[in-house]
């Protein structure tokens, strides 16, 4: 199944539609599986380019004069390491069930929003899924996560017009283990802080 509005979904992690448009687009993303879909895709690609430095992409169109030669001890230790991911992937899916997703709540009293965050643990990081009360209509809310080393990124934006019971998505390059709080914000400042 496919959708013409799976385009928008990057504008829309990287904060790029008004507010019309993000409300618009939010309404759209609660009924739609394709977008849903490219949402969880792309949902981890803010925070990890926001972890890039400047070194690091500085001489992407460099090309190096001549291929390298194939090695045959690292396609050895390609294949060997392939295997053994395979054996540990196919023992947790027989013999473990996963962890359940921790869920961390809150409700501010300065601001008397509440929140709530579920955290899926993935290969690249971590899925949030938020639910949030009493915010502001027509607020444009974004979510930083900070984690035990000090170092922070954007975990996503979205517009307050949404439902009580609406789930929002979000992610971060962090681990579950290494979150320490997650602080949801809109243009009037800190709305509530979430920890476990």
């Amino acid at each position: 199944m496919s959708c013409q509005h799976t385009v928008d979904v990057g504008a829309y992690l990287f904060g790029s539609l008004d507010l019309k448009e993000r409300a618009a687009f939010e309404r759209h993303l609660g009924t739609c599986e394709a977008c849903q879909a490219e949402m969880l895709r792309l949902a981890p690609l803010p925070g990890l380019l926001g972890r890039l430095a400047l070194e690091d992409v500085e001489h992407l169109d460099d090309v190096p004069a001549s291929p390298p030669k194939p090695n045959r001890q690292r396609r050895v230790a390609l294949v060997c390491a392939a295997v053994l991911v395979a054996f540990a992937l196919a023992g947790g899916i027989l013999f473990l069930q996963p962890p359940p997703a921790p869920t961390w709540a809150a409700k501010d009293p300065g601001t008397g929003v509440d929140g709530e965050v579920s955290m899926v643990s993935k290969s690249w990081g971590t899925e949030m899924w938020f639910k949030l009360g009493d915010v502001k209509p027509g607020a444009r809310c974004k979510v930083i996560v900070f984690d035990r080393r000090g170092q922070r990124e954007v975990g996503g934006w979205w517009g307050s017009d949404h439902a009580p019971d609406e789930r929002i998505p979000g992610s971060t390059s962090f681990r579950v283990e290494e979150i320490d709080r997650l602080e949801v914000s809109d243009e009037s400042g800190l709305l509530v802080t979430l920890r476990p």
